[in-house]
């Protein structure tokens, strides 16, 4: 890790004037520090090798070209110069069945236990397309990630991306790879006929992926899930925006044939659309909790915010339905009788009576316990126009009782989750203090990535000056459980990487912990959350 870390203050200190090209296929390794790579075949990183991208790099492709990684790519940008990705000539992208107009993505597979995480940050993926007469080759337009977790992802925009089948940009299978900070725009998976796509930016099979903080915006499926699709899988989600996307099935995000321990919540699904059922949430087999979540003005045939099937029985708790549209179940659709979804201290429009589909109306037999039918009060207006005014009905009308939601620190808006001891009704908590943190790349204040963490993570942060500073996590006893040898001198914006062989994470308990950052002129707290 020192290595790397010295690699990385190195990197921040750089003016960014690499100069010149260079042209590449085959075996690639080592250190990218021009301002142009052209990609003319397939590349390779093999195992025990690794690839560092400077920031302000443009890799351009010229043509359907792939990055099988075996060993590790480290391709870390900042907000000021980050890394491009695209391909050198997009004529015929549209066409599903053809591989021209794109580049084709990012391979993880079959890559040995020992090989240490890939991370991406401040990179922009354009015109990645999976289309492929391999079968693994149509998922994931921009990466495809198989049996490995050691993958992070964070402030990255993945834009206009396509796959043949799941997974418009990101395609994981047995793979709890990290996704934070991303944003995901008019990505889109399958084609007119079969198959249908699953995901319109993000697919997850048999995977715990975590995503925080990402905003799905525009994307599209044919199938299942505009914004996102998890099957078989049990993803940390929260704090996520799905907005104006569209599918099949579930306009913002699907849940199918899954037994998810985690809750999802503080999550904004609003302005989404499905052709057939369940404009914001299509649950179909899955009896996931969703908590604090608001769910309006989203549009299906059947069920406008939130549709159950197979046997589905969803937990909704301070969760806001409202506003959403249908021609049949403006708010829930429930298609068998089999499927029960229950609801606690939620706010429903229309409440049960307006139930439809065989499990809604006579057939609900779901809990339906301590719900308001009344309008929001939303502030309308802001950079958070569905925040609460201060005289809005779900303010402390939440479930009294949290222990068992995994409540996070925080709302949507990064302010305090529980204020006057009661939880409310929503992604966002009304505060008479309106200050909310400003995006990462531009605050002074300390980051972790992904939080939850599992393993490997990323400590970031900008300090008001040049100093020296070093790491400690704390237990939530206020025992040091770790603490960096080195001290490192830093001069910007800063991404620290911290390992799993490092700092003996994997040994942990899980639970709370606290990373604090000490230098001479700085020393701040993080709390951050430890997963198994």
């Amino acid at each position: 890790m020192k290595h790397l870390l010295l690699l990385l203050v190195s990197l921040c200190i750089l003016d960014f004037v690499h100069g010149s090209s260079i042209t590449v296929t085959g075996k690639v390794s080592g250190i990218w520090s021009v301002d142009t790579v052209n990609v003319v075949g397939d590349l390779r990183i093999n195992a025990d090798t690794s690839l560092v991208i400077l920031p302000g790099t443009r890799v351009i492709f010229h043509g359907s070209y792939e990055i099988w990684v075996l060993g590790v790519i480290r391709a870390i940008g900042n907000a000021g110069y980050p890394i491009i990705f695209t391909v050198s000539d997009t004529s015929g992208f549209a066409d599903t069945l053809s591989v021209s107009g794109g580049w084709h993505g990012f391979l993880f597979n079959q890559l040995a236990p020992t090989t240490d995480t890939s991370f991406f940050s401040f990179c922009h993926f354009e015109y990645g397309k999976a289309v492929s007469q391999d079968t693994t080759g149509i998922n994931g337009g921009v990466m495809r990630v198989f049996n490995w977790n050691k993958v992070a992802i964070s402030d990255c925009d993945f834009f206009h991306n396509l796959a043949h089948k799941w997974g418009g940009a990101v395609y994981a299978k047995y793979a709890d790879i990290l996704l934070t900070r991303n944003t995901f725009r008019e990505n889109r998976c399958g084609t007119p006929n079969l198959p249908y796509g699953y995901g319109g930016a993000f697919c997850a099979v048999h995977s715990n992926p975590v995503l925080q903080y990402c905003l799905f915006e525009n994307n599209s499926s044919t199938g299942i899930g505009g914004g996102a699709s998890f099957e078989f899988s049990d993803p940390v989600l929260q704090f996520n925006i799905f907005h104006q996307n569209f599918s099949g099935l579930g306009g913002g995000f699907a849940y199918l044939r899954s037994s998810p321990t985690n809750v999802a919540s503080n999550n904004l699904v609003d302005g989404n659309n499905a052709l057939f059922f369940g404009g914001g949430i299509s649950i179909i087999r899955c009896n996931v909790s969703l908590s604090n979540n608001t769910i309006v003005n989203n549009q299906a045939s059947y069920g406008g915010g939130l549709y159950a099937n197979d046997s589905a029985c969803p937990s909704n708790y301070n969760t806001i339905l409202y506003d959403n549209a249908a021609g049949l179940g403006q708010e829930v659709y429930i298609w068998d009788v089999r499927s029960a979804p229950n609801f606690y201290y939620c706010n429903v429009a229309g409440g049960i009576d307006d139930f439809q589909g065989s499990g809604g109306q006579q057939g609900y037999h779901g809990e339906y316990e301590n719900n308001l039918d009344t309008i929001p009060g939303f502030t309308g207006n802001g950079e958070f126009p569905y925040s609460l005014l201060n005289n809005s009905p779900f303010i402390d009308r939440g479930t009294p009782d949290t222990t068992s939601l995994q409540v996070p620190g925080e709302d949507l808006a990064c302010n305090d989750r529980i204020y006057n001891n009661r939880i409310d009704i929503g992604a966002y908590e009304w505060n008479p203090v309106t200050w909310v943190n400003p995006p990462p790349e531009a605050s002074s204040g300390l980051f972790i990535t992904p939080n939850p963490v599992r393993s490997d993570f990323s400590v970031s942060f900008t300090p008001d000056r040049p100093g020296i500073f070093s790491l400690t996590v704390f237990n939530s006893n206020g025992k040091k459980v770790w603490h960096s040898e080195d001290r490192f001198l830093y001069t910007g914006p800063q991404t620290i990487y911290v390992n799993s062989n490092e700092s003996g994470i994997d040994q942990w308990p899980a639970g709370f912990y606290f990373l604090r950052i000490t230098g001479e002129s700085i020393m701040r707290t993080k709390p951050f959350l430890l997963l198994r």
